[in-house]
């Protein structure tokens, strides 16, 4: 039976805080090792703990599944590593826009999951409201990116004093267990720093969720190839710009590439006046919006002529 799946390192000590915190909060079956995988199962939630460092995870849904564990959304509990030492909860995507510097291949995106992006997200933000914790998105970095199964990182950081706080491991693991499936509007987001401070914002206050996100400094690296495949590993209805945080060229090239391959970018203007709104009728009156307009531009040409 598939079911979500928390992936867990033995090497990793924020994961093993997370993952501690999961076993305590709820009573688990424990269905043994398989496949060198220790294994546990609680309700729709599957637990496996693995040896190898999680970044390099390339094709692990087909492994699990070929295990007897097949699972259809991946949560990879993880540490996360800063030089500044913050203490932060993150959620992200991963892929690589450019070279495979930290697992993964060159310039492939994971299939990405937008719900649990923002069910996880907006759990984290909650919990940690009294903890000295900056909640955020980050940007698709790092690997795995050969996972056609939905998958997500959620790290704590961003040392070891943050990786074995207690307090830190329960929030995330009671994240995980709040996890909700919905169906929000999905945005490729462009633009901005590699902490995606719009787009988090947008997800806490608005009905948006985010698959891939570029920041702004892969901009000019990012080709149409590239662009087809975010939106196809996301699922995406459309494109989110961070436009102060872009060159006036940068947008006008990404836009024509966008809208070449059959999508649109909406501004946070339009996001925010959609808020509540099924998107599916937005879509459709914003299309009725622009046939109406193209006509009024074509017959305003033929009169003046």
């Amino acid at each position: 039976m598939e079911k979500v799946t928390v992936i867990c390192g033995s090497q990793d000590r924020a994961s093993q805080n997370i993952k501690n915190n999961l076993l305590v909060l709820r009573k688990w079956d424990i269905i043994g090792s398989g496949c060198d995988y220790q294994v546990f199962e609680f309700k729709n939630f599957r637990l496996i703990e693995i040896k190898e460092p999680l970044i390099y995870q390339d094709s692990l849904d087909k492994k699990i599944a070929d295990c007897g564990f097949p699972a259809n959304l991946i949560i990879f509990a993880s540490k996360h590593r800063s030089k500044d030492g913050r203490a932060i909860l993150t959620v992200h995507s991963t892929g690589n826009v450019n070279d495979a510097k930290f697992g993964g291949s060159d310039k492939k995106l994971a299939a990405a999951a937008p719900q649990a992006v923002r069910s996880l997200l907006r759990s984290i933000k909650m919990l940690a409201e009294n903890e000295e914790y900056e909640v955020t998105l980050e940007c698709t970095h790092h690997g795995p990116s050969d996972i056609d199964v939905p998958s997500v990182f959620i790290e704590i950081g961003s040392n070891e004093e943050q990786w074995l706080d207690e307090v830190a491991g329960r929030i995330v693991a009671n994240a995980i267990l709040m996890l909700k499936e919905e169906d929000s509007p999905v945005a490729v987001g462009f633009g901005g720093t590699h902490y995606a401070p719009r787009q988090t914002t947008l997800i806490l206050e608005t009905d948006v969720a985010f698959g891939h996100i570029f920041p702004g400094h892969v901009l000019d690296d990012i080709d149409e190839s590239m662009i087809e495949q975010a939106f196809r590993r996301s699922r995406a209805d459309f494109a989110y710009f961070d436009r102060k945080s872009m060159k006036a060229g940068q947008r006008e090239r990404l836009g024509e590439i966008i809208e070449r391959i059959g999508y649109e970018v909406l501004k946070e203007s339009d996001i925010r006046d959609m808020d509540g709104v099924p998107w599916q009728f937005c879509r459709h009156l914003r299309q009725k919006v622009k046939e109406v307009c193209q006509n009024y531009m074509s017959e305003g040409k033929n009169s003046a002529h």
